[in-house]
């Protein structure tokens, strides 16, 4: 078995990584038969895709299967679309994907995430394999107010995530239109533009005519740990967030949706890196989410922020100190009901070579020696964990037992699932240490 260095943490968790017998190259499809009967295989799908610049493609990635003492009991290659379906190897009980990316600080490394416990699940959705090598192609277009008299006069206009527009925009391939908001003086009015690209010019001419939705207010409550809060207006088609605003414990400004833009829309409380805790000589920070879904008078049902106590930190301790790699946060908040582990280790080889992992799993349970056969051989070279990261997450009002999870992960991976009541109510707390 291979020590992974954890120091100064010094945590005792150990991955098996060494190559498993027998071939990985292809999965097994057949199950075990008795008396004539062959027992029913789990069906799963999931996609892998690339994506730069906002645009998604298909990426080719190993898929590999295994069983419950994490063992691999097989491997096979999404393909051309990058789509697996079809049936598991008996006795699968997690499934972990691995590919190759690229960033401009680290260069390329292996991506590994794993799904433990994936039993329940027919669809584990799509696992992103990024590659940030060229140039996105992002247009600068001049932005001509000239035309404008009330929103010139009486109001500020900022660009959909909240910046400040000041004589130009950045537009990118990927981008169908221009989002606009114009925030008047003393934050009392607000009203949004969606705007064309325009096809053969390098400018973007602005009208008041333009601003035909009329902002509704909401509401701005904070928790006592919120550092600040957002509304935003989710786009189905884009897949993306508009109309971002925000206003802060110090900050007196009037929150705005646009329904008749945007059907679904949210209030966000944030507490930012606020929280700081020592853990074996490392400093660990927190941060806090909560979402609330706001209807088009305005309205909310506030949903408040996970508070970070000493439970986490002992939780994150106990990890630390086990030997077998269990966890349990489940005495943090009653409404999370999933684990995402994330780590960074870096290879002391000639190359200094590095890989990260991530590994989604319940609120408590046991990681096992996952092992990859061929797909990802064990690094014969010391392997230092630089960063250790942990988001536990929930969606208030759902139940939060490892079926119904199953359910609500499985929707999710259908995409849109920021249009359906159930996933309103996001609430999630971050941990992060670097280690050094």
């Amino acid at each position: 078995m291979n020590k992974f260095i954890l120091t100064p943490l010094a945590i005792a968790f150990s991955l098996t990584l060494s190559a498993c017998g027998g071939s990985s190259s292809e999965s097994s499809s057949g199950g075990s038969s008795s008396g004539g009967n062959t027992a029913q295989l789990q069906t799963i799908a999931l996609q892998t895709l690339t994506r730069e610049c906002g645009a998604d493609s298909a990426y080719q990635a190993d898929v590999v299967f295994h069983n419950d003492d994490g063992g691999a009991i097989g491997s096979v290659k999404t393909d051309a679309e990058g789509k697996f379906s079809g049936e598991l190897p008996s006795g699968t009980k997690h499934v972990s994907v691995l590919g190759d990316v690229f960033d401009e600080e680290d260069g390329g490394y292996k991506q590994i995430i794993t799904e433990l416990d994936i039993e329940n699940r027919t669809n584990l959705g799509t696992f992103y394999f990024n590659d940030f090598t060229g140039d996105c192609g992002c247009t600068e277009y001049s932005v001509d107010t000239t035309a404008l008299s009330t929103i010139a006069s009486d109001y500020t206009i900022y660009q959909s995530q909240g910046n400040e527009v000041s004589g130009s925009v950045n537009v990118c391939p990927n981008d169908n239109k221009l989002y606009l908001t114009a925030l008047s003086s003393y934050s009392v009015d607000a009203k949004a533009a969606v705007i064309d690209i325009p096809v053969n010019s390098s400018v973007i001419t602005l009208t008041d005519e333009d601003f035909i939705h009329d902002g509704v207010e909401v509401p701005v409550q904070l928790d006592i740990d919120a550092d600040y809060a957002s509304t935003r207006g989710y786009i189905e088609a884009d897949n993306a967030y508009r109309f971002v605003q925000y206003s802060g414990s110090e900050i007196s400004n009037t929150l705005f949706v646009f329904p008749t833009v945007t059907e679904h829309n949210f209030y966000v409380q944030l507490d930012f890196m606020s929280d700081l805790m020592n853990v074996d000589g490392v400093d660990v920070e927190f941060q806090s989410y909560a979402r609330s879904a706001v209807d088009t008078n305005g309205d909310y049902q506030l949903t408040t922020l996970p508070i970070v106590t000493d439970d986490l930190g002992f939780s994150l301790l106990q990890f630390a100190e086990n030997n077998d790699s269990s966890f349990d946060f489940g005495n943090v908040d009653n409404r999370f009901a999933r684990t995402i582990w994330g780590y960074s280790f870096l290879v002391d080889d000639s190359a200094e070579s590095r890989f990260d992992w991530t590994i989604k799993a319940g609120i408590s349970g046991q990681i096992p020696d996952l092992s990859f056969g061929s797909v990802f051989p064990e690094p014969t070279d010391e392997v230092i964990l630089e960063e250790l990261t942990v988001l536990l997450y929930g969606y208030a009002g759902n139940a939060t037992d490892a079926n119904s999870y199953a359910k609500l992960l499985d929707t999710m991976s259908e995409g849109g699932h920021l249009t359906k009541p159930e996933f309103s109510n996001y609430v999630y707390t971050f941990v992060s240490a670097e280690i050094y």
